[in-house]
């Protein structure tokens, strides 16, 4: 008879070969392999399709196009979570240099309503736009009317993340301030409502290369170096300006602990110095920085501010004005790919444990149609490389385009399919869909902009 080992030596290999066998059953719960499929031969893709088959852009012909604005405030007061670097942890800010804003212009054909609204936040945050559906349904509006966007600032309040990423990028969860805020945003419609009167609109746009440089890779023939602004002029003689570019608001370090607009809240206090009323929006910002040659300081950010106002400027005499009638929006809900949050070039973390940090939100392709201006929003960081393809489609349908991010969903950095191995900040840490995710959005984009050209009726809604 052979001896047996002792009872303690055996319970000592069972754990010795559990300790192991624990962790691969956990790393095949947490991590799969990369999908590289293209999105066109996606089950994902083809839902998309249908559902804008479905859905398609509300889009009426009616009486001349009324245009109002207005503006509250958005500010927490100190101390309050600072939102845009994840390396603060949601550190507090202690004093207030520039206030935020939420901007609203209110479009009115009488037949049908929409509404944009510009945020002086990080993002649009996907807890604010679920309260926003909610308010905008009671007050008699479908949340499709309502185009989000955000300037992006890196300096501005948090406390609307609820899960363990969006503490660390924007602090401690608030449901007080997020409640204060969705109830401004509704006041701010409201006014701008009451302020509309017909009103001409202008699309104009300007070169400010020296002002952006593609943080990316460097490259000077991908980037996105135009200004894009919109002119409104009502009827009393009253000018507003919405204004769009691609550089991020990060002028200011993450060690700065004073809310703040940015260099956006410099550009639009310098221009209210010659319209009445002025606006602005991030544009496709991935990949794109801002160029400023002082330190990381409120005198570069006043700088910058000051540089984009004088390329904007003188354009504005020389913008056509016109009155039009058309007004069209629509919300396309999109069907997205798993998750990736990768983890090295052939694996990412699996979707339930992507979805447990950072929450699982729908996300939407936003537009807005006046005349011949049509806008886009992304639910993204949205890289403006792809611009040298979406504009000039655009000038083909005889439109103009501008696109914005942050439009209340958010699917991280989305640059184009060829970055996809880049060892970078935008394309590893913060490209949340693939390899796929910017081709994918901007495949949409240009659907979004056919199904402009084929109107159908007034009843059409999403």
């Amino acid at each position: 008879m052979k001896p047996t080992a002792p009872r303690s030596s055996r319970r000592k290999l069972f754990r010795f070969l559990l300790v192991p066998l624990l962790v691969l059953i956990v790393l095949a719960c947490a991590i799969r392999k990369n999908d590289t499929t293209p999105y066109a031969k996606s089950a994902y893709y083809k839902e998309t399709l249908n559902t804008l088959q479905e859905q398609q852009p509300v889009i009426s012909e009616g009486d001349t196009l009324k245009v109002g604005w207005a503006k509250l405030s958005i500010t927490p007061p100190p101390p309050f979570p600072l939102a845009g670097y994840g390396k603060r942890l949601g550190k507090k800010y202690t004093e207030v240099h520039d206030s935020a804003y939420v901007r609203t212009f209110a479009f009115n054909n009488g037949k049908q309503e929409a509404y944009f609204i510009a945020l002086d936040m990080l993002i649009t945050p996907m807890t604010l736009t679920a309260a926003l559906n909610e308010a905008s349904a009671k007050a008699g509006l479908n949340p499709a009317q309502l185009y989000l966007s955000a300037t992006h600032t890196h300096t501005s309040f948090g406390g609307w993340g609820e899960k363990l990423m969006g503490w660390v990028m924007a602090g401690t969860y608030s449901q007080e301030q997020l409640d204060k805020t969705t109830n401004q945003i509704i006041r701010s419609i409201e006014l701008a409502r009451a302020n509309a009167e017909v009103a001409k609109v202008g699309y104009g746009k300007t070169f400010a290369g020296h002002l952006v440089g593609n943080r990316l890779n460097e490259e000077e023939s991908v980037r996105d170096t135009t200004v894009r602004f919109l002119k409104f002029e009502q009827a009393d003689g009253d000018v507003a300006v919405l204004a769009t570019f691609s550089a991020h608001a990060t002028v200011l370090p993450s060690k700065q602990l004073v809310l703040s607009r940015d260099y956006p809240g410099a550009f639009v206090d310098a221009l209210e110095k010659h319209v009445d009323f002025a606006a602005f929006s991030a544009g496709a910002v991935a990949s794109h920085k801002p160029i400023y040659h002082h330190q990381d300081s409120f005198q570069s950010v006043d700088s910058l501010g000051a540089q984009l106002t004088r390329v904007v400027v003188p354009e504005l005499p020389t913008i056509e004005m016109q009155y039009t009638n058309t007004l069209g929006y629509s919300r396309l809900p999109l069907t997205l790919p798993e998750p990736e949050f990768r983890l090295g070039d052939n694996y990412h973390l699996a979707p339930w444990l992507f979805y447990s940090l950072f929450g699982n939100y729908p996300s939407f392709v936003s537009s807005l149609l006046l005349g011949d201006i049509l806008l886009l929003g992304a639910p993204a960081d949205y890289s403006g490389e792809f611009m040298k393809e979406l504009e000039p489609l655009a000038a083909q349908q005889n439109k103009k385009l501008i696109v914005t991010g942050f439009n209340g969903g958010y699917m991280g950095y989305l640059t184009p399919s060829r970055h996809y191995k880049l060892d970078e900040y935008e394309v590893r840490d913060m490209n949340f869909y693939g390899k796929w995710g910017g081709d994918y959005l901007t495949a949409l984009f240009k659907k979004v902009m056919q199904a402009y050209q084929q109107p159908k009726t007034d009843q059409q809604q999403l």
